[in-house]
């Protein structure tokens, strides 16, 4: 095989990779906004719980609102 056949062979998987790479970037980057955003969101909703109760202290009344607001908005998300 010439260096040019073998060149140009290599040349074409190089972009075939390329592609997928974008893609598979894509992908993850996709994930990545989507539990960012879904972390965000729980994060305003578990703040809004803790305002609405008197703004309690202790890190047991923080996780509390953390659970409900998660459970809601992942409820959400499935319906």
């Amino acid at each position: 095989m010439s260096s040019k056949t073998h060149g140009h062979h290599h040349g074409h998987e190089s972009k075939t990779e390329k592609r997928e790479e974008a893609a598979a970037k894509a992908a993850s980057d996709q994930g990545v906004n989507y539990e960012a955003e879904q972390s965000r969101l729980i994060s305003v909703g578990a703040y809004s719980l803790w305002e609405k109760a008197g703004k309690p202290d202790g890190d047991e009344a923080k996780e509390r609102f953390w659970c409900t607001a998660e459970q809601e908005i992942i409820g959400s998300q499935l319906r």
